[in-house]
């Protein structure tokens, strides 16, 4: 008895499961044709952060990092991934989650059997693959450019797995506090401008004092920015790379605690 009880609740599960990916190619699918419809949106993409790049470029040639120890290259790739996260994930999705709610899209998919988990990672499904493919395209490109080579890759890559599970449990956190598509482009600014100032994105905290730069060590991308760099100079030991995978868990779990308590799924009166 328990042996075929144990089967119906595997069968069950397998059930869920198939019926769960179903659902996320779904959506993945429409929100890839809508994406399409408006072409501004691949200038947005990809020519916004591009030119960000430049400007950090040039400002960073500026800032002699050589004499704080810093190799540029590293630094670049690092800013690169910042850019990229924040202008091709983060601002697109929390756009994604308001307008949505505001055309009752996710008010509808809740009365299917579309969970909110699934209704939510569904609709970032698509820009998440979106901007990890810009983020392997420039890394790339930079690593040529720079001519370095990953040191220790698993860091780089639990650096950007860990930004973009941040980026998108931040974005569903400010879209719960938006209440119009409007207010999104208020909302989003800190994220866009004061979240990568301190957290090493724009300015490498090591040319800061080193008080200040200690303290921006807990800045919600800060871990982000040093596994990726890490990827490349191997600065980080086993245990501070863990350390700093930890924090970004913890900043995520509180973005994504934030989006549960707060979201709404339908147009606020």
């Amino acid at each position: 008895m328990s042996t075929q009880t144990t089967q119906q609740q595997t069968a069950r599960q397998q059930t869920t499961q198939q019926q769960t990916t179903q659902h996320m190619k779904a959506m993945f699918r429409i929100e890839w044709k809508l994406f399409n419809r408006l072409k501004v949106n691949y200038l947005y993409a990809v020519f916004v952060p591009l030119m960000v790049l430049v400007a950090l470029q040039f400002a960073q040639e500026q800032m002699n990092l050589d004499a704080s120890g810093l190799n540029p290259g590293p630094v670049m790739v690092s800013t690169s991934v910042g850019v990229l996260l924040v202008f091709s994930l983060y601002s697109f999705i929390t756009s994604l989650y308001v307008a949505r709610r505001e055309e009752l899209v996710l008010k509808r998919l809740r009365t299917g059997e579309v969970s909110d988990r699934v209704i939510l990672a569904g609709g970032a499904s698509m820009y998440v693959v979106v901007c990890a493919v810009q983020l392997l395209v420039v890394v790339t490109g930079v690593s040529v450019i720079f001519g370095i080579a990953p040191r220790q890759p698993l860091a780089a890559l639990a650096g950007i797995l860990t930004g973009l599970a941040l980026m998108t449990a931040m974005a569903a956190a400010t879209a719960a506090l938006c209440r119009t598509m409007e207010s999104v482009a208020v909302a989003t600014l800190p994220a866009m401008f004061v979240l990568p100032m301190i957290s090493g994105v724009y300015i490498p905290r090591e040319i800061l004092p080193d008080a200040l730069g200690d303290a921006l060590l807990f800045a919600p991308m800060s871990s982000t920015v040093d596994l990726v760099r890490t990827g490349w100079t191997g600065d980080l030991t086993l245990l501070d790379a863990l350390a700093r995978v930890l924090l970004a868990g913890a900043w995520t779990a509180l973005f994504a605690w934030i989006a549960v308590r707060k979201f709404r799924w339908e147009p606020r009166v």
